[in-house]
């Protein structure tokens, strides 16, 4: 080798150096560590204190509003518990999953001459009822419409009507039917007299102190279950009407025995006021369920209530109220709830106290361990390797790049996950647990022979700045993390999830769409089995067999800036059959770019029955081709709104049945809400398809569904029938 050519070979070296050290990077993230014990207030002031103690009310020198004094912990002050802990944690039972269907129907009015035949809610968990806007027993319609709860003797279709309209003086939210009983819930605001003297936290109505910034009246929102009697469809009756502080946030029916979740946000700048979630019918309160809390501060606070009611005898049975994180998400088995919410993390506040590494010093410490470099070696030497020598050590030093890096990953957030057990009416918490990174939908969490699996995606900071990758975690009854698989799919988010028996079945985008099959046969070491990558995605997953998988999303395109546009409607049928090497057997695209479903949003609105070779997908079509011209020489898209109707088999894929149609337009505001005449919900009563939207409910034959029945009026309903849900992942991205 030449003077002269050793200064360029020093430059190519270098360089591929550099390049190296720019790449991404992979590496292990272990679940934190959970500390904090279940602990119950004994009085308002405990509670008081308690926020005072553990929510910083100025602004630290970072920014982020938290002190940095002694005796904090992660930026808030911590508190020694005042009280004894509370209930102990209760053993779970190893329920096996059911599997899936849509879910266990209600029995249909015993009086009528209703269809035994007919479709429920579509649910996560076989025998756990989900609450939706509209419910039906094989003879009858439930349906909230605007502020109106209406009735529909529906079955059979020729004669069908309205046979009642009750209005609704709160906002109607959801509704189950059990029998001859409807419970509806209903969100408002309640008047609240701050001159009421203060009480203990698990005892009185109110825990009120004066506060120079509230007036001696004020609002606060409340839930209300409202009980109906509905053996008269024509003449419902309120047999009870609930109120319970706090916003509706969800609820499940299992048996009679009905759960409902409420949230009210705990305001750090009220700190001397302080109002303690009851339960009250009419102006009694009925229960006042004891406050928990736990060890571990949270940057915001709210108290989330769970209470249970037997829907049958319309009575309370019981309830209680945790301090916990803000979040809305849960999951819901037969014997347990799990209730979770996210920690956002002060990265900055971490790099302070844990610099990040520097590259090349870090590099060149790993380089004598595990990746099997013994030491960076002269360009002279490198020069004279073999080729292949050359490229084993440019592959080792990668490697130590990457563990290096990966010590040193910085999650920006984790999700915590509270473990409540279910039995009949009672309510026992059990533990708590948390996983690095956030869950995209109810669909993330699964109960399984006595674990909890959860899929999330993770956003990391490290030296090469953020990215995102997904994780897998198998947690055991005592929320214990005891696997875990992560950085699937770097740089990729997780779109929709779906976990079946010993399978987990997941869909990651950015720009293509994988399909992973992931085993989870041995709870300890999940791992992937195979994956599919094709345009598009899927935002829900619906199993058709034990080998078969619908997906329901959007295709997708490379537009001319290089970048990936969404398109229309993508139902794909995928074959796992063969776990290491899954297939898309079939799939159709609805529409143009623009066009969406509920169904990506709310897997209520999804409607399948292999028993009658259906499935029928509720759509908002973009055609772009077809437009009309307006006034200023401009052009708008046709925009149709109604319901798709297929037939589907593993042997013939997707089979158009027919469509129904309910309005179309030339708006141009679909993009930002829902007219009136976009279908929400679909649903059978033996061989008739009913589909609904805001102001009628269209009846048609499931053997000629181009024919319309009868044409169901929903008058008087000026809202729409459900508030509108944008997709918010169907936008370019």
């Amino acid at each position: 080798m030449t003077r002269s050519s050793f200064p360029l070979l020093v430059l190519i070296a270098l360089a591929l150096l550099g390049a190296i050290f720019a790449s991404g990077c992979t590496g292990t993230v272990v679940a934190p560590a959970v500390t904090g014990d279940i602990h119950k207030f004994g009085s308002a002031d405990e509670i008081r204190e308690y926020i005072r103690n553990n929510t910083a009310l100025a602004a630290s020198e970072d920014g982020y509003g938290y002190r940095e004094d002694a005796g904090m912990v992660n930026g808030l002050r911590t508190m020694a518990p005042t009280a004894a802990p509370a209930a102990s944690g209760m053993a779970e039972s190893s329920a096996v999953a059911k599997g899936v269907s849509q879910g266990a129907s209600p029995g249909f009015w015993a009086g009528s001459a209703g269809s035994a035949d007919h479709s429920a809610t579509n649910v996560q968990v076989a025998g756990v009822d989900e609450p939706d806007f509209v419910k039906n027993d094989g003879k009858y319609i439930y349906v909230i419409t605007g502020q109106t709860l209406a009735i529909v003797d529906a079955y059979p279709a020729a004669s069908a009507s309205v046979v009642s309209r009750t209005e609704i003086e709160n906002s109607p939210r959801d509704i189950f039917i059990d029998g001859n009983r409807l419970v509806l819930f209903a969100t408002g605001t309640a008047e609240v007299d701050n001159t009421e003297s203060s009480g203990n936290a698990g005892g009185s109505a109110k825990m009120i102190a004066m506060d120079y910034y509230r007036p001696s009246r004020y609002s606060m929102p409340v839930t209300h279950a409202v009980f109906y009697d509905i053996t008269d469809r024509a003449h419902p009756k309120v047999t009870k009407d609930f109120t319970i502080d706090g916003d509706y946030i969800d609820a499940r029916l299992i048996g009679h025995n009905l759960y409902l979740v409420t949230r009210e946000q705990v305001y750090t700048y009220y700190l001397d006021t302080i109002t303690a979630p009851v339960v009250r019918e009419g102006t009694k309160t009925v229960i006042a369920p004891d406050v928990y809390y736990f060890d571990n501060p949270e940057r915001q606070y709210a108290f989330t209530t769970v209470s249970s009611f037997d829907t049958q005898a319309a009575k309370e049975k019981e309830a209680k109220t945790y301090l916990v994180g803000t979040g809305n998400l849960m999951y819901v088995s037969e014997n347990a709830m799990y209730i979770t919410y996210q920690k956002y993390h002060n990265v900055y506040r971490t790099m302070k106290a844990q610099p990040l590494i520097d590259v090349e010093e870090d590099v060149a410490v790993s380089g004598s361990s595990a990746s099997g470099v013994s030491a960076p070696v002269l360009w002279e030497d490198f020069n004279r390797m073999s080729e292949s020598d050359k490229q084993a050590y440019i592959r080792k030093m990668k490697d130590a790049e990457q563990e290096a890096v990966r010590k040193k990953e910085i999650d920006q957030t984790t999700t915590v996950i509270h473990k409540i057990a279910i039995n009949n009416g009672a309510i026992s918490y059990v533990a708590r647990g948390e996983v690095p990174g956030v869950l995209e939908s109810q669909f993330s969490m699964d109960e399984y022979k006595g674990n909890l699996r959860a899929a999330t995606t993770s956003n990391v900071y490290t030296t090469r700045g953020s990215y995102e990758y997904n994780n897998v975690f198998v947690l055991d009854s005592g929320m214990n993390t005891i696997g875990s698989l992560t950085h699937v799919a770097e740089q990729e988010k997780i779109y929709s999830a779906r976990f079946i028996g010993d399978r987990l079945y997941l869909v990651t985008f950015k720009r293509i769409d994988p399909f992973f099959v992931i085993d989870l046969s041995s709870p300890q070491a999940p791992k992937i089995l195979g994956k599919l990558k094709i345009p598009g995605y899927s935002d829900y997953l619906h199993p058709y067999d034990a080998t078969h998988i619908i997906g329901v999303g959007k295709e997708t395109a490379t537009n001319d800036w290089g970048g990936v546009s969404t398109k229309g409607i993508k139902l794909a049928l995928f074959d796992v059959s063969d776990v290491a090497n899954p297939k898309q057997i079939d799939k159709v695209e609805i529409g143009d770019a623009g066009s969406d479903s509920a169904a990506l949003s709310d897997h209520k609105a999804f409607l399948f029955s292999r028993e009658k070779n259906l499935l029928v997908i509720p759509a908002r079509v973009v055609k772009n081709q077809a437009v009309t011209t307006d006034k200023y020489g401009g052009s708008r898209p046709t925009i149709w709104y109604g319901t798709y109707v297929f037939g589907i088999t593993p042997e013939t894929g997707f089979n158009l049945k027919g469509t129904v149609q309910h309005g179309t337009d030339n708006s141009t505001y679909y993009w930002y809400g829902s007219s009136q005449a976009e279908v929400k919900r679909s649903l059978y009563i033996d061989n008739v398809l009913y589909t609904l939207s805001t102001k009628r409910i269209l009846a048609n034959s499931l053997s000629d569904v181009n024919t319309t029945i009868k044409t169901i009026d929903l008058a008087g309903a000026d809202d729409v029938l459900y508030p509108p849900v944008l997709n918010e992942k169907a936008m370019v991205e």
